[in-house]
């Protein structure tokens, strides 16, 4: 679905992305995980065109994706920031249509998707005409799912979803997801500095460190047979204080 290849970028004196060569494979969900910094939010960025590569290539479904085309192809993807990225002054029902409409869809298409979408996400109905500052922060995440899968994307994008949220809200949001990610069969990448987030919801983690990806593969993969030691060192750095109690009875 997605290729990059020998992609880097340089903000400055800073590599945020050292020459970078990635698959995406259709219909499976990928976990760009790692530290602060590490260039994994950048190449999410790259992706969907808010950012150019100093160098390599983006192909998406076989085709190369350039400044000239990259708005056609964005149509493609759904993307969701860290803190859902809302416009505050606009209602629910019109910051999850905006672009549609703006794209001239029908109206009736547009009200049956929002009604399948609000089934889809659990978000109560009495939701969609409240301003974001009027709902929780778990409501705001899942408007924000919902105003990037409105126009059926072929790729999801989510620069660390829930980040904000405290870890009830946050669990039970990672089980939706999983849930929507499996009924709706899509391409999805998602960036994630939490190792347990990134084994529970993607079939691949690629691990980065410093502007490179050190490790890809499965959460077992990286905990049995690590590339180099930091995978290890991450991996240890993020147990849970229980397991490091050998868990509760």
């Amino acid at each position: 679905m997605l290729e990059l290849t020998n992609v880097s970028k340089r903000f400055g004196e800073l590599q945020a992305l050292q020459p970078t060569t990635l698959k995406i494979e259709p219909g499976k969900t990928t976990a760009l995980l790692g530290p602060s910094g590490c260039g994994k939010s950048t190449i999410l960025r790259i992706i969907v065109g808010l950012i150019q590569s100093d160098t390599g290539s983006l192909v998406f479904d076989d085709q190369p994706v350039t400044p000239e085309n990259i708005l056609q192809f964005r149509h493609r993807m759904g993307y969701m920031i860290q803190d859902g990225g809302l416009f505050p002054h606009l209602s629910v029902r019109n910051n999850v249509t905006l672009l549609a409409k703006h794209l001239k869809r029908e109206s009736d298409w547009i009200e049956e998707r929002l009604l399948e979408l609000t089934e889809l996400t659990h978000l109560p109905s009495e939701s969609l005409d409240r301003f974001p500052a009027q709902i929780s922060g778990g409501q705001q995440q899942r408007v924000a799912l919902m105003r990037a899968l409105f126009l059926d994307p072929d790729v999801i994008l989510l620069d660390e979803p829930m980040g904000a949220l405290d870890p009830l809200i946050r669990s039970e949001l990672q089980q939706e997801l999983r849930e929507i990610f499996q009924r709706l069969e899509k391409t999805v990448i998602v960036v994630t500095h939490d190792i347990g987030e990134a084994g529970f919801l993607a079939d691949v983690i690629c691990l980065l460190k410093d502007g490179r990806i050190v490790q890809s593969g499965t959460l077992e993969d990286l905990a049995r047979d690590p590339a180099e030691a930091f995978v290890t060192s991450f991996i240890n750095a993020q147990r849970s204080p229980l397991e490091s109690l050998g868990g509760v009875s």
